[in-house]
């Protein structure tokens, strides 16, 4: 392990500018010149340098933990969320304990346990707002000093900062490629408002038939039969890779291969998407790089520096079915 007089030696500097760069003040930034600073964390990057957060809080009788609370999906986008929380925890020096329910008793157990402790905190996905006992709960926490950020949220809940996904540019980003491979109608299968609105928000302003549907086997039928018996190029943009999946299947049963007259674009862009024949294009969502922001903002609450809540673009992925 990479010690402070190391980076002392390598940076001609004393351990004691090094730690107060390294290990700044809560609530501060280290009074030191800003070539200073920058040289100083170079160096420790070069060298790997990883803060040992449990004896910098042990030397104050206390130890540090991220609560990680997320929705018991299993998916593709919940291992990017855990491997982008890890990465930058381990980065930062900070452990995670995971807790895969948003529900008042996870909270509740999390909470009791870091009673009084300044240097915890929680990260969470906002699930939590159906449970009115949990945000009050959370509520209290806040009020009181307790640490949050959310993850994969519009909007701030308790006045805690978030770290979201542009789902209305995801929107936008599906609808003009759709339009750019020539389709003349649209079919939307979606229930998040903003991936609507972002897909309709980019349709030119002259009429193009486009109809929303929702995501069951009797409306993906009817979707189905339409494109069987017209003649037209067809997008549809299925705003879920479950939903994009299941129409993939239904579609090549009834013999319209995606990628032809009928365009499909999926969103999230699950690990099965790239291993269908045709491989499904779709929107992808940075959600590891989201993780790692939200860990990196909950340390600096944990530390009393300013935070400000933040959203990512997603992009899209290229692929057969459009």
């Amino acid at each position: 392990m990479v010690t402070l007089s190391e980076i002392a030696a390598a940076t001609g500097f004393s351990i004691p500018v090094v730690s107060r760069v390294l290990n700044p003040p809560s609530g501060s930034y280290p009074k030191v010149a800003a070539s200073t600073r920058a040289l100083i964390l170079s160096t420790a990057r070069k060298m790997n340098y990883r803060p040992n957060r449990q004896a910098e809080f042990l030397k104050r009788g206390r130890s540090p933990v991220i609560g990680v609370f997320l929705p018991d999906y299993r998916n593709s986008l919940i291992t990017d969320i855990v491997m982008g929380l890890s990465e930058a925890a381990q980065s930062l020096g900070f452990p995670l304990s995971f807790f895969f329910k948003t529900s008042f008793e996870s909270y509740r157990k999390f909470i009791d346990e870091t009673r009084g402790r300044r240097n915890c905190g929680v990260i969470t996905y906002p699930h939590f707002q159906v449970d009115k006992d949990a945000v009050e709960l959370i509520a209290h926490y806040c009020k009181h000093g307790g640490k949050m950020v959310l993850l994969n949220s519009h909007v701030s809940v308790c006045g805690v900062p978030y770290v979201g996904i542009d789902d209305e540019h995801g929107g936008r980003l599906a609808a003009k490629h759709l339009l750019e491979r020539g389709c003349e109608e649209f079919f939307i299968f979606s229930q998040l408002p903003q991936r609507l609105d972002g897909f309709r928000q980019e349709l030119p302003s002259e009429c193009i038939p486009c109809q929303e549907f929702e995501e069951n086997d009797e409306d993906f039928q009817q979707v189905v039969q339409y494109c069987l018996q017209s003649d037209k190029c067809i997008g549809i943009f299925a705003g879920a890779g479950r939903v994009a999946a299941r129409l993939h299947s239904m579609l090549l049963l009834a013999g319209l291969v995606p990628g032809k007259r009928i365009k499909l674009l999926g969103y999230d862009d699950l690990y099965l998407s790239s291993h269908l024949s045709p491989a499904i294009c779709n929107v992808s969502q940075p959600f590891q790089q989201a993780a790692a922001l939200a860990v990196e903002k909950l340390v600096d609450c944990i530390y009393d520096r300013p935070v400000k809540s933040e959203m990512l673009k997603p992009s899209l992925v290229f692929r057969e079915t459009t």
